[in-house]
């Protein structure tokens, strides 16, 4: 017989089979549900016996099945009218899992932190807007593993992480954000000295963003960077001239997140909104994965590895980089009563490297220290928590002139 008359048979035969099996599972399960039938109760003012559950009832390991008040076949202990095995709450008849009053058929609740009733815009609003703060809204969050990636998370509404299993809290810090989600906005303000030679000496640099955290569910967000200023000398003038900047829109993947370790995905869009005269106007993707990561309590580290690719052809546009950074950082909870509290010091180490265009290219590297705590006297503007930042960016190695440079930067933090 020829393998098509073969594979022909085979086919037919699982055919006949599965049709069968649909045929056979309405009985199969008409009989399983069938009721016990027990006799008919002579006396109506008594209560009918449970059906008994196999094995032995009367063992001593049960007691005295004809003990007063103890109707046959139940053990010491037991409600009246649950039979043996049965959980308490459990009325007769029913399934395993099933809440009293639940209508046959009807699965049990969802666990806490699952949200399968919702809908995509239910999400969405319960990400952005409800409530993440207290204890039992924290008590919701779950870990996610990167093998269910493609059905863990999406239909759930955004988390506030709780602390890890070592008490580390999953914070950010200023130019190091990644492996984690957030519900937050903030301003940053960054002076840089000396950026460069732009015709003249003591070219500094004057920085204002606007950054937004989106949450839409456990697996997706957005984090938007606007710099609505950007100040510093250029055009034909060689005078400082202040415009708006270039606008980043970073969508961001969770790719797995439990007690002590998460990892991100990033996609990265930079728009060129801003005026080439300050170094603006560049259009760019950056994919980048980062991680947040705590080996023992009250310490943390993250990490992050991309490439930027410039997408548009102007002046500012640069070639195609290498981006690396790792952080750690100390935590100190302080008191709930002081003026100091939840303080980080925390040191970034940033380093980029050019991968495109003419030689020599070169390599830029730096360290950046920094703090982190909360505010106290504004923790009764709105519903959630106030936090500052301050660091330095000092070049340790790069191109002419970065040597010669640093940064100061300032951030207000809310999470709303």
């Amino acid at each position: 017989m020829s393998i098509a008359g073969i594979l022909g048979r085979w086919v037919l035969v699982s055919a006949v089979t599965g049709v069968l099996a649909l045929i056979q599972v309405p009985s199969v399960r008409a009989q399983a549900v069938q009721p016990v039938q027990m006799p008919p109760n002579p006396n109506p003012n008594q209560p009918v016996p449970t059906a008994p559950s196999p094995g032995p009832l009367n063992s001593p390991a049960n007691g005295d099945a004809g003990a007063p008040g103890m109707a046959p076949g139940m053990a010491p202990g037991m409600a009246p009218g649950m039979a043996p095995g049965m959980a308490p709450g459990m009325a007769p008849g029913m399934a395993p899992g099933m809440a009293p009053g639940m209508a046959p058929g009807i699965p049990p609740a969802a666990p806490a932190g699952y949200s399968s009733g919702l809908s995509t815009l239910d999400v969405i609003y319960e990400s952005l807007f409800g409530n993440i703060y207290t204890k039992e809204d924290m008590a919701r969050w779950t870990p996610m593993t990167l093998g269910g990636f493609f059905s863990e998370g999406w239909d759930t509404p955004y988390v506030f992480p709780k602390n890890s299993d070592n008490g580390t809290p999953r914070h950010a810090w200023l130019e190091a954000l990644g492996g984690v989600f957030y519900r937050a906005w903030f301003f940053a303000f960054v002076y840089a000295n000396d950026i460069g030679p732009k015709g003249a000496p003591n070219n500094n640099a004057y920085v204002g963003q606007y950054t937004i955290f989106v949450p839409l569910n456990r697996r997706f967000e957005w984090q938007i960077d606007d710099q609505f200023i950007v100040s510093d000398r250029g055009g034909t003038s060689n005078r400082y001239h202040g415009n708006h900047g270039d606008l980043f829109i970073r969508n961001r993947f969770m790719l797995s997140e439990s007690d002590r370790l998460g990892q991100l995905f990033e996609f990265a869009v930079r728009v060129p909104t801003g005026a080439t005269d300050n170094g603006q106007g560049v259009a760019s993707i950056a994919p980048s994965y980062s991680f947040w990561w705590t080996p023992c309590p009250n310490w943390a580290v993250r990490g992050l590895t991309g490439v930027t690719v410039p997408t548009n052809h102007a002046p500012t546009s640069g070639y195609s980089s290498y981006n690396n950074s790792l952080a750690i950082a100390r935590y100190f909870k302080g008191s709930d009563d002081g003026w100091i509290q939840q303080l980080w010091f925390y040191l970034v180490a940033n380093e980029n490297s050019q991968i495109s265009g003419p030689r020599p290219r070169e390599s830029f590297f730096s360290l950046q220290p920094g703090l982190r705590c909360r505010v106290p006297f504004l923790s009764k503007v709105g519903t959630g928590y106030w936090y500052a930042f301050a660091s330095v960016e000092v070049p340790m190695s790069g191109p002419r002139y970065s040597h010669e440079d640093y940064q100061t930067l300032y951030a207000l933090l809310y999470d709303y």
